[in-house]
């Protein structure tokens, strides 16, 4: 035997070790899959097809609907963004950008009709630019936390860090959403499809709010200061569903919003600490901690003998942040100018131009995520995100431990511990399993609803609650996730499915409150928790019957490569990569001014632009 089939067969026996291994794991998780879904799972999954299939509650869904919408021509939009990015010796060319495919459902009793409409160009939102990228320059485009590890960093580490492109696609895509929504009643869409989780991105600015470039920006007479940071922040603000919630992270949110519905009634700008503890029924401990964060950030003053003063006008200063983040979304994907990626003001030693930063465009997105939601608040629109291919655990690691842990389990299973039950799957892997253990189902099928807050709670050792890093907890009452499966046939040699999806729902008023009342705990480190829960699977949730309805019809199954997954969106995506293959011919014959120097060229891409034979 030759030493290069030598090779060849320990690279085979380390494969079929490593298979097999994976085989005896997933044989022994089915194992407990099986008890686990007869004793527990099995009360938190809803057969849809059942309810589809019955006359009466299509009716009644039928009619939820038109009083939702108003009518029963539903316009949806789906969008997806695409990017790229081309290195360079000295600089890097990307592009970036989202792309909507629109439609309109049309319900009539007979059946549902989908009818596709051509994408307006005039729409476009993307970005091409080449931006300089000097050693001197890495410092202003690299995030705080990628600032502290620069220096263990090696050429390469850094030249990954300046992968801005996947930023500006997640802001071209809820730029193009707030686009879309705020358009003319007869161009509104009713349901807007993304592909990401949107309650992500309410979470990306949190601990980098200080950082950002566009503190001190000017705009429409006035500059961006931190007291617009932390009013940007505090929202969305909803008082029918609560929000923001009573818990313990980030509680400033909810005085700002108690405080921004009090004075758009009396203009009042003064208050007592006593009327404080009244407005938002909060200790006045707790009042005085959120008071003195808010003075160090310049919102209000504060006099510890008497009350405080509002420095800010708080419903005029967000009208502000969400014209300036139109404005700044407009330059960048509209009008296409490359300057407004860069920053004029120049540092008092130095005149480097500065670029615009990770933190800079995390800025714009959580300010563009808070208008996205308040307008579709506004305007009665669904938001639905669709994750695929994803490996959490948030329904049976989060959500379901949670419960047990509360001895909120129903249906008898008070006592029982979720953690007794060694599942090593992911929530898409546990679903799929599911579908092929149980003959009941068919599709359209799902989970519960569980609230988005619930990725960021977690059960100790302790058996305690807890947050990421103890104490923090992301927004509730805002979105509800589920997973769904919306292609399943079965025959007596194979069953045939399409992959479980995560769903993700903005929650509205006139849906959703009724499962809002349930206190899931409440301590000095988390606060009072109350998120969206759906606790018995027998109470009609009628959000989440609309939501899974919509996705059903959407989902036609006519692309193979996409079975059990809502149609738009592969429209949405197969849009967005006729927009990158155009991008990448503008960017490639964009080089041809480079080619006459290949010093412009890194050293690894010149090499691997030449083909060569095997060695020997």
């Amino acid at each position: 035997m030759s030493k290069l089939s030598q090779i060849y067969g320990y690279w085979k026996n380390s494969i079929k070790a490593s298979m097999k291994r994976y085989d005896e794991n997933m044989e022994r998780s089915l194992k407990h899959l099986q008890n686990f879904y007869s004793t527990v799972l099995k009360y938190y999954i809803i057969d849809w097809s059942r309810y589809f299939e019955s006359q009466p509650f299509r009716h009644s869904l039928r009619q939820k609907m038109e009083s939702f919408f108003g009518k029963n021509e539903i316009n949806f939009v789906a969008i997806d963004g695409t990017c790229v990015k081309d290195e360079g010796s000295d600089f890097i060319t990307f592009f970036a950008g989202a792309y909507g495919a629109r439609g309109k459902i049309i319900i009539k009793h007979e059946g549902e009709k989908i009818k596709y409409e051509r994408w307006d160009f005039a729409r476009d939102v993307t970005m091409v630019a080449q931006i300089p990228v000097f050693p001197y320059e890495i410092e202003f485009v690299a995030s705080s936390p990628e600032l502290s590890q620069m220096q263990f960093y090696s050429d390469k580490d850094i030249q990954e860090i300046l992968n801005l492109h996947t930023s500006l696609m997640k802001l071209a895509e809820i730029y193009l959403a707030y686009h879309v929504v705020s358009s003319s009643t007869v161009d509104m869409p009713q349901i807007i499809l993304l592909d990401l989780a949107p309650s992500t991105l309410l979470r990306v600015p949190y601990v980098n709010y200080k950082s950002t470039n566009y503190l001190g920006y000017k705009y429409l007479n006035d500059t961006i200061k931190l007291s617009d940071v932390i009013v940007a922040l505090s929202h969305p603000y909803n008082s029918l569903l609560g929000v923001p919630s009573r818990k313990k992270y980030r509680r400033y949110a909810l005085l700002l919003s108690k405080l921004d519905e009090v004075c758009s009634q009396n203009h009042k700008n003064y208050f007592t600490y006593k009327e404080l503890t009244e407005i938002c029924h909060l200790s006045i401990e707790d009042i005085k901690e959120i008071v003195r964060f808010l003075d160090a950030t310049g919102v209000v003053e504060d006099d510890e003998a008497a009350g405080i003063k509002l420095f800010v006008n708080l419903s005029q200063r967000w009208s502000y942040l969400v014209s300036f983040f139109d404005y700044i979304c407009n330059q960048i994907f509209i009008r296409k100018n490359p300057t407004a990626l860069e920053f004029s003001n120049f540092s008092e030693e130095s005149n480097i131009k500065k670029l615009i930063s990770h933190d800079d465009i995390n800025f714009l997105i959580s300010i563009g995520i808070r208008a996205l939601i308040e307008k579709c608040w506004e305007k009665n629109v669904f938001l639905i995100g669709i994750v695929k291919d994803s490996k959490s655990r948030y329904f049976c690691r989060n959500f379901l431990n949670v419960l047990s842990s509360q001895n909120m389990l129903g249906d008898g299973n008070e006592n029982v511990d979720i953690k007794n039950f060694q599942i090593a799957m992911s929530d898409r892997l546990v679903f799929e399993n599911c579908a092929a253990l149980s003959t009941e189902l068919c599709a359209p099928w799902s989970s519960v609803e569980f609230d988005s807050a619930f990725a960021t709670l977690f059960v100790d050792r302790n058996n305690s609650v807890t947050g990421v890093k103890g104490h923090i907890v992301a927004d509730d009452r805002i979105f509800a996730k589920s997973i769904a499966q919306f292609y399943l046939q079965r025959s007596k040699k194979q069953c045939k499915m399409g992959h479980a999806i995560f769903v993700e729902r903005l929650l509205h008023p006139n849906l959703d409150r009724q499962f809002l009342d349930v206190v899931l705990l409440e301590n000095s480190k988390l606060g009072r928790l109350s998120p969206f829960i759906h606790l018995d699977k027998k109470v009609i949730n009628w959000g989440q019957a609309m939501n899974i309805y919509f996705l059903d019809v959407l989902t036609r199954n006519h692309f193979p490569e996409v079975i059990g997954y809502p149609e738009p969106l592969h429209k949405a995506d197969r849009g967005a990569k006729t927009l990158l293959r155009f991008a990448k011919g503008v960017i490639h014959s964009s080089q041809q001014l480079y080619r006459k120097d290949p010093l412009n060229m890194t050293f690894r891409k010149f090499r691997d632009k030449l083909e060569f034979e095997d060695e020997e």
